[in-house]
C-alpha cells in the first residue's frame, strides 16, 4: 500500500474508533510493519496500550481509552463491569478500565481483565461504537460488588434509561444462577418500587426503599404542589417530604429557596418534613417515625367528624 493510501486508511479507521487503532488492524489494512514503525517513531502513532495507538495526538479522551482497552484485549473483547456502567450512563467509575473476554490471551497494564468461558450474543451490545456488555449483563456483573442500596440505584438508573429489558434480566439470572450477587440482585429487583424510576436522585431512591422496608405507604415522587416541585407527597394526608443533599442545597440561594418553599407549603395546609443524606444513612428511624406519626395524625383528622366539616 502506498504511503498516502496507508495514511488515509489509518485515519479513516481511527475516525470510526474514537481516534485509536490496533496494530493488528493496521496489518489487516495492508499497512506494512516498516510503515507502522516509521509512523510510531515519527509521532503519528502514539502508544495507548500495548498494540494500540492514538492517531496523531497524545491527549486521549475517555471514549478513546475505553475503545483502546477493548482493542488491546483482542477480537470479541467488550467493555464491562464499572467501565460499562459508566459508558451506559448508569453510574460513574474512577477505577481501572475493565474489559471482559473469553478465556485466553495476555493481560495488559492499566486494564482490569475479566475472563469468561461463555459470552452469549445477547449479553453484548455497542454504545457510541464501543463494544460493551449489555445493560442486563452489566447490572449482573456489578451485583457482586454493590450493597443493596447501590444495587437498587443501579437498577433504577437502568430502568430509567428505557433500555433495561426486564424479561432478559430474568433469563440472564436463571442462566447465571450461581454467579456472585445473582441471588441478591433477584431479591432487589423484585423489591424495586416502580415510583423509584420517577425519582430524580439516588437519595430519593434510597428514601423510597426505606419507606418500603418501614411499611410506610408509598408516596408519589416529584409532584407539583402549591407551585413547587416536591420530592415526595402523600396527597390524601397532605404530607410532604423533601430529601436534601449538600450538592443541590449547599449554597445561599438554595437555602433561601428551600425556606420559601416550606413557608408556601405550610400556608397551603401541608405538613412538611426535611431530611438529609447523612440522616438517612446513619439512623433513619427517628425521621421515618416522624413521617409515620404525621401520616397517622393527618389520617385521623380527615376521618374524624371535625375533620370532615368544611
Amino acid at each position: 500500500m502506498k504511503d498516502r493510501e496507508a495514511s488515509f486508511a489509518m485515519r479513516r479507521l481511527a475516525e470510526r474508533q474514537h481516534g485509536v487503532v490496533a496494530h493488528r488492524q493496521l496489518l489487516d489494512l495492508g499497512i506494512e510493519q516498516e510503515a507502522i514503525r516509521s509512523r510510531r517513531e515519527g509521532g503519528l502513532l502514539v502508544p495507548v496500550f500495548r498494540g494500540v495507538y492514538s492517531v496523531g495526538h497524545r491527549r486521549v479522551e475517555m471514549e478513546s481509552r475505553w475503545m483502546g482497552a477493548v482493542l488491546a484485549c483482542g477480537p470479541g473483547a467488550v467493555l464491562s463491569h464499572a467501565s460499562a456502567a459508566h459508558l451506559l450512563g448508569l453510574r460513574r467509575s474512577r477505577g481501572a478500565l475493565e474489559v471482559l473476554r473469553r478465556s485466553g490471551g495476555a493481560k495488559h497494564a492499566g486494564i482490569r481483565l475479566h475472563q469468561t468461558r461463555r459470552l452469549e450474543p445477547g449479553e453484548t451490545s455497542t454504545e457510541k461504537g464501543i463494544p460493551v456488555t449489555s445493560i442486563e449483563r452489566t447490572v449482573l456483573d456489578m451485583a457482586g460488588r454493590l450493597d443493596n442500596r447501590q444495587l437498587e440505584r443501579l437498577l433504577v438508573a437502568a430502568d430509567r434509561s428505557g433500555r433495561l429489558r426486564w424479561p432478559e434480566l430474568g433469563r440472564l439470572l436463571r442462566r447465571r444462577r450461581g454467579r456472585r450477587g445473582a441471588g441478591r440482585l433477584r431479591q432487589v429487583a423484585a423489591e424495586v418500587d416502580p415510583r423509584a424510576v420517577e425519582a430524580l436522585s439516588g437519595l430519593e431512591v434510597d428514601f423510597l426503599a426505606l419507606c418500603r422496608r418501614a411499611n410506610i405507604p408509598p408516596p408519589s415522587a416529584n409532584v407539583l404542589v402549591a407551585g413547587h416541585l416536591v420530592d415526595f407527597l402523600w396527597p390524601r394526608e397532605r404530607v410532604v417530604v423533601e430529601t436534601d443533599s449538600y450538592v443541590y442545597h449547599g449554597d445561599r440561594p438554595a437555602f433561601e429557596r428551600d425556606h420559601q418553599t416550606d413557608v408556601d407549603l405550610v400556608a397551603a395546609g401541608y405538613d412538611v418534613h426535611r431530611t438529609t443524606e447523612l440522616m438517612l444513612a446513619t439512623d433513619p428511624t427517628p425521621f421515618l417515625l416522624n413521617v409515620r406519626n404525621a401520616l397517622r395524625r393527618r389520617t385521623a383528622s380527615t376521618s374524624s367528624p371535625a375533620g370532615t366539616r368544611s
